[in-house]
C-alpha cells in the first residue's frame, strides 16, 4: 500500500507532473515509490475531473489548500473504496 504523505509532497508530486515529469522522475526526486505517485495522481485526477471549477480544484491541490480530509462523493470513489 502506499505510503501517506504531507500536503507539501502531494503539492510536489503534482506540480511536477503539471511540468511534464515522468511518475519515476518524481519517485526518483521526491524520494517516493512510484506506486506512491501514481496512487496521488489518481486521487488528484479524480477530485479535479469530479470538481465544478477543475482549474480552483488544481490550484487549491498544488498550493496545499485542497482538504484532503473531508469525504468524497460517491461518484468520486473507485471500486476499491465500496463495501463489499
Amino acid at each position: 500500500m502506499p505510503a501517506p504523505i504531507d500536503d507539501d509532497t502531494r503539492s510536489a508530486i503534482v506540480a511536477r507532473a503539471a511540468l511534464g515529469y515522468s511518475q519515476r522522475d518524481i519517485a526518483e526526486e521526491l524520494g517516493l515509490s512510484r506506486t506512491t505517485v501514481r496512487k496521488y495522481l489518481h486521487l488528484t485526477r479524480e477530485v479535479v475531473e469530479g470538481a465544478d471549477d477543475p482549474r480552483a480544484a488544481l490550484a487549491d491541490v498544488v498550493t496545499g489548500r485542497y482538504d484532503w480530509e473531508r469525504p468524497r462523493p460517491a461518484a468520486l470513489r473507485g471500486f476499491g473504496d465500496l463495501p463489499m
